[in-house]
């Protein structure tokens, strides 16, 4: 299977401390990945969850520190999401990509700060745009399946305000906090039922760490 070669290619779990090869000053980075999941017969690596974390995708928080066995388990169900979401055939178009990923470069510091921090860091380019892909596979997926179909009541909006005088706009935003929260509840039921139905391997224990492919905090 291929997730049995990945992981035979990649550096054992327990030498995941070495996951930064030391290279020349002079000489670009070398990113040794280690296979921390698989979903079917695909991988989940650490360098997925780490630049997934860094660029905050999939509801990630860019953040410095060693991944930790509840951010592989928030990749494994981003990519059962992925997954259905290309089986029923959600598409993203390449404008809209790319407006995602001016948007998303913007985000951190603009184009040339984004190319030179995946340069420094030996991820391709075509890997992120990859999986900013996915991203924007997830949120349409999310918005078509079950955000479209949440319906909030007035009373809901009254009882979530209460009692009192609220600004004009106050009603519009509860009506939103709902329709978002009942969302995010239905998507997490229907992740749930996905993982009970899949074939998933988590390779990486509870109470282990691994260190982050890059020693330095994201841009």
């Amino acid at each position: 299977m291929r997730w049995l070669d990945a992981v035979r290619r990649v550096a054992a779990l327990a030498l995941a401390a070495g996951l930064l090869a030391p290279t020349p000053a002079t000489a670009a980075p070398v990113l040794v990945d280690v296979v921390v999941a698989a979903v079917g017969d695909a991988p989940v690596t650490a360098g997925d969850v780490a630049l997934a974390r860094a660029l905050g995708l999939f509801g990630f928080t860019p953040a410095p520190t060693p991944i930790v066995a509840a951010d592989v388990e928030r990749m494994i169900r981003a990519k059962l999401v992925v997954d259905e979401s290309q089986r029923l055939d959600i598409g993203v178009g390449e404008a809209e990509l790319e407006a995602a990923w001016e948007a998303l470069a913007e985000r951190h510091g603009g184009g040339a700060a984004l190319a030179a921090w995946l340069a420094g860091h030996a991820v391709e380019p075509a890997w992120a745009r990859r999986m900013l892909r996915d991203h924007l596979r997830h949120e349409r997926f999310a918005e078509l399946r079950f955000r479209a179909f949440v319906f909030v009541l007035e009373e809901e909006v009254s009882a979530a305000l209460g009692p009192g005088e609220h600004p004009p706009d106050a009603r519009d935003r509860a009506r939103e906090r709902l329709r978002s929260e009942t969302a995010e509840r239905r998507l997490a039921e229907w992740v749930e039922e996905a993982a009970r139905r899949a074939q998933i391997r988590r390779l990486l224990p509870p109470e282990a760490v691994v260190p982050l492919p890059w020693s330095m905090p994201p841009p």
